[in-house]
């Protein structure tokens, strides 16, 4: 078949599912690919209209990157699913990053909204990274993630989904190896939301430390918070926490501490493992 057009597009406020995205993006053109890459996040805040525009050619093959969370995908990348074109013809390769608490579904339900929309998926990967929440602590969750073991094996991924695209009639991913997680943690995964959290864990401000300065407005990759005259955050907050992590006067209230400990003791009692991984 002819050389198809590598569709890399990623949500990472972090920007640790970009440094997978560039890699990813990095193998392929040394494979003489045909690569165009574009950022979830700078398409939402220029308004989406980059998005709206694209066209999808039959021989498309989407890379879509996601941060896990609260075991989905993130809801940028859901939704720009979502809104997909019906009755694609491409293939695609889902990606998450995962700080090592729980990959939980966002791969398996990736895939599936991959192929509800036509596109074939013809390989996956869960990679483990530094987990986002931590960045404030002496010892992060998983620091020093990704690292090279982690690019070889996307390396590999992206050398055998070339080679499988270039044979006649590309062999598709067995969605069933998707489920790689132990029926009782995809029953829990499954009673997961970022609602949840959200209700449970409200993100309060203190008015007396901030200076309204805008670095939170800034920062946030979604354009959910306002100056109304304090900063207010919008329905579609995902508690990406880049609003706290950046906040000159540290106005929001947060422990990293107490965050890192709850975040460890839920790594330890899940049973998966703590290593990245390719399915193809």
């Amino acid at each position: 078949m002819a050389q198809p057009l590598h569709r890399i597009i990623y949500f990472s406020p972090a920007g640790t599912t970009a440094t997978v995205a560039e890699r990813i993006g990095r193998y392929l053109r040394a494979r003489g690919q045909a690569v165009e890459s574009i950022d979830l996040a700078a398409a939402w805040k220029s308004g989406r209209t980059e998005l709206e525009r694209l066209e999808w050619p039959a021989d498309c093959c989407l890379w879509i990157g996601s941060p896990v969370y609260c075991h989905h995908a993130a809801p940028p990348v859901a939704q720009f699913l979502d809104h997909l074109p019906e009755r694609l013809t491409g293939h695609a390769v889902p990606f998450v990053t995962w700080g090592g608490v729980s990959s939980g579904l966002a791969l398996p339900e990736l895939a599936q909204q991959l192929l509800n929309k036509g596109l074939q998926p013809v390989g996956a990967a869960k990679i483990i990274a530094c987990h986002s929440s931590t960045w404030n602590v002496k010892e992060p969750l998983r620091a020093g993630r990704p690292d090279g073991d982690d690019f070889a094996l996307l390396r590999e991924l992206v050398d055998k989904v070339c080679e499988n695209l270039s044979a006649p009639a590309p062999v598709p991913l067995k969605l069933s190896v998707l489920n790689y997680l132990p029926e009782r943690l995809r029953r829990d995964s499954a009673t997961k939301s970022l609602a949840l959290v959200k209700a449970s864990v409200p993100l309060e401000l203190r008015r007396e430390l901030c200076t309204r300065c805008g670095t939170c407005m800034d920062r946030c990759p979604l354009n959910c918070i306002s100056l109304d005259p304090y900063p207010h955050l919008g329905d579609e907050c995902i508690r990406c926490l880049q609003c706290v992590r950046h906040c000159p006067e540290q106005a929001f209230v947060f422990d990293p501490q107490a965050d890192y400990e709850r975040l460890a003791a839920l790594a330890a009692a899940a049973e998966e493992k703590k290593v990245s991984r390719v399915f193809l």
